[in-house]
């Protein structure tokens, strides 16, 4: 059995073109990009999609020296995987941004600027609703509509490029304003309740001057947004999945 160098070409760039463009994703999509996943484990984890997805793909051969033509698809490939991973993690940045308002209203995000450990002011909401969304993100196989759509991004934008459709980037700003919209759809039905709550007091306030409004005030703003936040938590799927399709739907096929 012979294998000549050209065969050995065309198996190499049948996988390292792919690896290319999931490392791309990996390194800026949710969940695959979190942390505490070690940089090996990425790695192996891209190794690991990019052969399933390099038999259903046409890669060019993996030439022996580096040109212009192959610093271009390079570049391209890579920009293609990270613009889907950017694209999805604009919706933990609305959701995040949700909560930093959220923990501001309520009050909790006071505990950040008594954290002498914290180089940021740490909003415990935040990072809850972070992490909630996180969770909430693969219990509706996010991240399998991610691969999903990795993989059609290879019928759109080929790899050696010269595709009916060019990379959406207006599509893709237009998606930053999203980021506002995902924050107030999740936090307004909070923000209300508080505003609500702020002029009872404030009308309670006017009312008996004597009240202590700083000792009553803050421990019923408190009590009140943990309910109403508890409340909400359930019916946080339908407006994240709603953003989820409509954020994918930007990729033909996704």
């Amino acid at each position: 059995m012979l294998v000549t160098s050209a065969q050995l070409a065309a198996w190499a760039g049948l996988v390292f073109w792919p690896l290319v463009r999931v490392l791309g994703l990996i390194s800026a999509a949710p969940v695959l990009s979190h942390r505490a996943l070690p940089v090996r484990a990425k790695v192996a984890l891209g190794v690991a999609i990019a052969l399933v997805i390099a038999p259903t793909v046409q890669a060019p051969p993996l030439q022996p020296t580096i040109d212009a033509v192959f610093l271009e698809t390079l570049v391209r490939n890579a920009l293609v995987g990270a613009t889907l991973g950017f694209s999805i993690r604009i919706l933990f940045a609305g959701v995040e941004l949700a909560g930093q308002m959220i923990g501001l209203q309520v009050g909790l995000s006071y505990s950040g600027f008594f954290n002498p450990e914290a180089t940021d002011t740490d909003n415990p909401v935040a990072n809850f609703v972070a992490l909630l969304v996180l969770l909430l993100f693969i219990a509706i196989d996010g991240h399998l509509m991610m691969i999903y759509g990795l993989r059609q991004s290879f019928e759109v934008f080929p790899i050696t490029g010269g595709g009916a459709q060019s990379l959406a980037f207006d599509q893709l700003a237009t998606l930053g304003s999203e980021v506002f919209a995902i924050a107030l759809s999740i936090s307004l039905p909070i923000l209300a309740v508080m505003l609500l709550i702020n002029i009872v007091l404030g009308v309670m306030a006017r009312v008996s001057p004597q009240l202590n409004l700083f000792a009553v005030g803050f421990p019923v703003t408190l009590c009140a947004g943990m309910m109403v936040l508890l409340l909400f938590i359930p019916h946080l799927e339908g407006p994240i999945r709603a953003t989820l399709e409509r954020t994918l739907s930007i990729w033909p096929g996704g």
